[in-house]
């Protein structure tokens, strides 16, 4: 067997034996809350579709976490205070 085999064994029985299933380090974010488009629409009374357009379009930012779109609550706030878009209540 290679050396590099060799090590990928070892590496595979030190996370069996540790318990740790994963090498990934944890994402830090800032702490800030995201929203799905369809929880924006909803709060713009918008279709969800207009929500994923805007956000194709980049005129809203959007993260992908997860394979999920996010939109972030600090974009959603800058937005409704430029006066871009107002809030429905």
């Amino acid at each position: 067997m290679s050396r590099r085999g060799k090590q990928m064994i070892d590496r595979i029985e030190q996370t069996a034996a540790s318990g740790t299933a994963t090498n990934r380090k944890p994402r830090k974010t800032d702490g800030s809350k995201f929203f799905t488009p369809r929880q924006v629409a909803e709060r713009w009374a918008w279709h969800v579709e207009s929500v994923r357009r805007a956000i194709r379009q980049r005129r809203i930012e959007s993260v992908v976490i997860s394979r999920r779109l996010l939109v972030p609550l600090t974009d959603i706030e800058r937005i409704e205070a430029e006066g871009r878009i107002a809030r429905v209540p």
